[in-house]
């Protein structure tokens, strides 16, 4: 038996709405019954725990809400095309200084071409030290 109208991730559906009735009855359950054992009342337990399925099943909704989001194959490709923008150089300029950064554990060869680089800047007030002059070589 085939349901068109549920989409696909039919799990996701399925499981989102078995905790949504479940959390439910275990809600109502425990507002409205009055469930003592050994002279303690359980009414708190069912409605947390009710209360805890219910957000549960957003889990499932989500997924299968995002598993049935259609996307035109040309909205894919523009998506995927290289951006020439102003922002997207602006972007891929910080990219590439994020990882071209001094790192901790840097060879000789590497620490001395970036001291290089940052013996050019002299915006640095005076006595202060470059991120070099502070990494020590082990």
């Amino acid at each position: 038996m085939e349901c068109a109208g549920l989409g696909r991730c039919k799990i996701a559906l399925s499981f989102a709405i078995i905790c949504d009735l479940l959390g439910l009855v275990i809600l109502m359950i425990g507002i409205f019954a009055k469930l003592k054992l050994n002279g303690q009342d359980f009414g708190d337990l069912l409605i947390y725990s009710g209360s805890i399925l219910v957000f549960i099943s957003l889990v499932g909704w989500v997924f299968w809400y995002t598993g049935n989001i259609e996307i035109s194959l040309e909205e894919l490709q523009q998506d995927y095309k290289a951006k020439t923008g102003t922002l997207a150089r602006l972007a891929r300029k910080i990219s590439t200084r994020f990882s071209t950064a001094p790192r901790k554990n840097v060879n000789v060869k590497e620490r001395k071409k970036l001291e290089n680089i940052y013996s050019t800047h002299t915006d640095l007030p005076a006595g202060t030290s470059t991120p070099l002059q502070e990494v020590t070589l082990s």
